[in-house]
């Protein structure tokens, strides 16, 4: 059912009050014929007559004594409910935010970002969550968590808002001592001679890793998976195969690097992006700033520390984050 006219109900309770069109008129600022019209209009809509047209003063039906009572308080509410509409547009929007975050980039560049984010111009209240991708796609849409930073931008769901952080190229890591016998060897060779330790199946890496062995035909036997590069490049600092992995993941885990020999992934190669994803409407002013947060964290505190340890990546490493365009977010959905 559409909403009454409002307008019209109005003049007809002053019309109903002064008993007569034309003093109404006077009174509204309106002609006679206006106020007319608005009065059959308002009896068109509640469906009934309110006044009595064949009285001098004109006299209203009961009806129309009902919608006198009545008009003045709705008026008064539809007044207040636009003034809080208008209030609220102008609030800032709301300051807490739950952060799910891949654990890569949380324990990577987590510390740093969740500390300016509450600390710093924004001042958030946050709580954030880690886990793999999938964990925090569900969670967005449970409405568990606010937004997500994570490798898996979720462009099969709508209404959701994508800002585009990170992308790095995808390594290979194999023990130290064998650095120099697979540097430049491709991709086929390496797995023919030496076990392929895996991202698992549950997470978005794993799946990432696999579909590119799939686009070279390459099938190697699945012996070992892990969720977290803590433990997969621990059993490659052990000796007991390869992985390929990423300079975010090698930074999670970090204490293994001195008995681990990062290489360039044998051509082609392939890279993950990292996304802030956050529903539409929830926050379209915040998001691209705390977007642009996350990137001056990764540019200026996580590359610095990823060239450091693996320094033939100095070179990409500006490239590896995501120019801001000066078009609106919405056209990098």
């Amino acid at each position: 059912m559409p909403l009454p006219d409002l307008h019209a109900l109005e003049i007809a309770a002053t019309v109903i009050e002064e008993g007569s069109m034309s003093a109404a008129a006077a009174q509204l600022g309106m002609t006679q014929s206006a106020v007319s019209q608005a009065m059959k209009r308002a009896e068109t809509q509640v469906e009934v007559t309110l006044v009595h047209r064949d009285r001098r003063p004109l006299v209203p039906t009961e009806a129309g004594r009902v919608l006198v009572a009545h008009i003045r308080e709705i008026a008064i509410r539809a007044e207040r409910a636009i003034e809080e509409v208008r209030a609220t547009a102008l609030r800032p929007e709301r300051q807490d935010l739950r952060l799910g975050m891949v654990d890569t980039f949380a324990s990577a560049v987590g510390p740093v970002l969740i500390r300016d984010l509450m600390e710093g111009s924004i001042a958030l209240r946050v709580t954030a969550f880690s886990g793999l991708a999938h964990a925090h796609t569900d969670a967005l849409m449970r409405h568990e968590i606010d937004a997500a930073i994570t490798s898996d931008p979720m462009e099969e769901l709508d209404d959701l808002m994508r800002f585009p952080l990170y992308r790095e190229p995808f390594l290979l890591v194999a023990p130290v001592a064998w650095g120099d016998t697979l540097r430049n060897r491709p991709l086929r060779d390496v797995l023919f001679e030496h076990r392929l330790i895996r991202y698992s199946a549950r997470s978005h890496m794993g799946n990432q890793v696999e579909r590119h062995l799939r686009r070279l035909r390459i099938e190697h036997p699945q012996v070992l998976s892990f969720d977290t590069s803590d433990s997969l490049l621990a059993m490659v600092a052990g000796g007991v195969g390869v992985a390929i992995t990423t300079p975010l993941c090698l930074m999670q885990g970090a204490i293994h690097l001195p008995a681990l020999s990062v290489l360039p992934l044998p051509s082609p190669g392939f890279s993950r992006e990292l996304t802030l994803v956050t529903r539409r409407g929830e926050f379209d002013t915040l998001g691209p700033r705390i977007a642009e947060a996350a990137r001056e964290m990764l540019e200026n505190h996580t590359l610095p520390q990823i060239a450091s340890q693996i320094p033939w990546l100095t070179g990409i490493a500006k490239d590896m984050i995501w120019r801001q365009p000066s078009q609106d977010s919405d056209q990098i959905d």
